[in-house]
């Protein structure tokens, strides 16, 4: 199932593009180098697009239509869409959409500057996604390239440190407080005030700070490991993927997961983390409601269903909740609040126990509720995971797909056993069916030739035999 792209976006609109404040070439080399890999070439072309679509030398903005950007990038709109996504995704674009009173709009593209090096290689998400694209090899080059070893070097055998910087006012002591006073109304004040209502500056900050949107800090965790936990073990790869599940799972973020973690009962003797004694924590904490969880970003009150209401199959908004809400979020806006410690342990189990996608899970749990009228049975929920993963079932379009096929099966089903029941049902006589007999081939023939000669005699008239006929007029004659 594709999806629509005409409902989020049409050729015909517009866009404006601004930026946080300049970017500068190597920053453009960091894009290159670091992100490229990670977002591939058609975003890294649409974020070298909307850059040079600013003027350099006062950052005003520049404005134009999408389908000057699917002309200009030879891309179709729902691959335009999705380069623009994965920029917004790695922190590269943010995406306003602005309306007046007349119901116009258009796109605002706000240009974000890359992480540097330094930030770039110390966030664990953005430096393992590199190295699982460009390997050990090309990994290991790139941080060469990028390495300060001089600087290093002097930090450790120059410790000792003292700021000289000067201050302002100990170098520009001749400056009077009169040479900065501006009186009200004054022409001095009227000239600055035409200057700012003529000429608006863009709205750039040379100390915005780069950054990358995601919930988990490796760095803000190791501060709330007890003293039990050894952090190179706790945070190593295969618990992070764990951690980073549980967090979109129940919607924590760093400092509500730090919380948890605090807990020194979670670690081995070995000090190393105990995944299964984490994941029950949580469920007991979620039922206790003592989770410190996050607000989700993400809207969906506009799609037209909530608790009580599902939405349609195979529909946008069906997708989208897939896609978007992690299952705790979905279930809680079916039911309108908390759920279940059942309806918990049922999703739980699906993400963490059988390995499956949470996008499919959801499409698993709206499946479920649609069909056994607002329950989770967990038989039926069973051989409906089992199915789909002996059909490799992966992604929310491919769930879709067997949703709507296991649906038009089912309809016809009811057809035929609809018809069938029709045909095949029995004489009733006083409210009571009689059973009748199937007659053997052979007497049901002859039943079938005596019915024949029987309608054919009783189509014949005394026009069919003359010498009937005479004998009649005879005796008519005599009377």
């Amino acid at each position: 199932m594709r999806r629509l792209v005409w409902n989020e976006l049409l050729p015909k609109d517009r866009y404006l593009v601004r930026m946080a404040r300049p970017i500068g070439f190597a920053e453009m080399g960091f894009v290159t180098q670091l992100y490229l890999p990670i977002i591939g070439v058609e975003s890294y072309a649409l974020y070298q697009l909307l850059v040079h679509g600013v003027q350099e030398v006062s950052g005003a903005s520049s404005e134009g239509t999408h389908r000057s950007l699917m002309l200009t990038t030879s891309l179709s709109l729902d691959r335009l869409l999705d380069a623009r996504e994965r920029l917004e995704a790695i922190g590269l674009v943010e995406v306003r959409r602005r309306e007046n009173q007349q119901r116009d709009y258009y796109y605002e593209y706000l240009i974000k500057p890359p992480l540097s090096p330094a930030e770039f290689f110390a966030d664990y998400v953005l430096s393992l996604m590199l190295l699982n694209k460009i390997e050990n090899v090309r990994y290991s080059q790139l941080r060469q390239y990028y390495a300060d070893t001089l600087g290093s070097q002097l930090d450790q055998e120059y410790s000792i440190v003292e700021n000289v910087t000067k201050d302002f006012h100990d170098v520009f002591q001749s400056l009077k407080p009169s040479e900065l006073e501006v009186k009200k109304g004054s022409e001095r004040d009227q000239f600055l005030t035409e200057m700012d209502t003529s000429f608006p500056q863009a709205p750039m900050k040379s100390g915005y700070e780069a950054q990358v949107n995601h919930s988990l800090s490796v760095s803000s965790l190791r501060l709330y490991l007890p003293d039990n936990a050894d952090s190179v073990k706790v945070l190593e790869g295969k618990n992070m993927e764990l951690l980073f599940s549980l967090c979109h799972f129940y919607q924590l973020d760093s400092w509500g997961m730090g919380q948890e973690l605090r807990d020194w009962t979670l670690y081995k003797s070995d000090r190393s983390l105990d995944g299964e004694v984490l994941r029950k924590r949580l469920v007991q904490r979620y039922t206790e409601d003592k989770l410190y969880r996050t607000t989700p970003a993400t809207d969906t009150t506009e799609d037209g269903w909530g608790p009580g209401r599902l939405p349609e199959p195979g529909s946008e908004a069906f997708i989208r909740a897939c896609r978007q809400l992690s299952p705790v979020t979905l279930l809680e806006k079916v039911v309108g609040g908390r759920i279940s410690k059942v309806f918990l342990e049922r999703a739980e189990t699906l993400v963490f126990a059988d390995g499956m996608q949470p996008d499919v899970v959801n499409a698993l749990l709206l499946h479920t509720l649609a069909s056994m009228q607002m329950e989770l049975p967990k038989a039926y929920m069973e051989t409906i995971r089992d199915s789909w993963k002996a059909k490799r079932i992966a992604t929310v379009d491919e769930a879709v797909k067997q949703i709507l096929e296991r649906a038009d099966q089912r309809a016809q089903t009811a057809e035929k056993a609809k018809t069938s029941k029709k045909e095949s049902t029995p004489v009733r006589r006083n409210g009571r069916a009689i059973l009748q007999d199937k007659l053997p081939a052979s007497v049901e023939w002859q039943l079938s030739q005596e019915k024949t000669t029987s309608d054919a005699e009783k189509k014949q008239s005394i026009q069919d035999f003359p010498d009937l006929q005479k004998r009649l007029e005879t005796l008519r004659k005599r009377k």
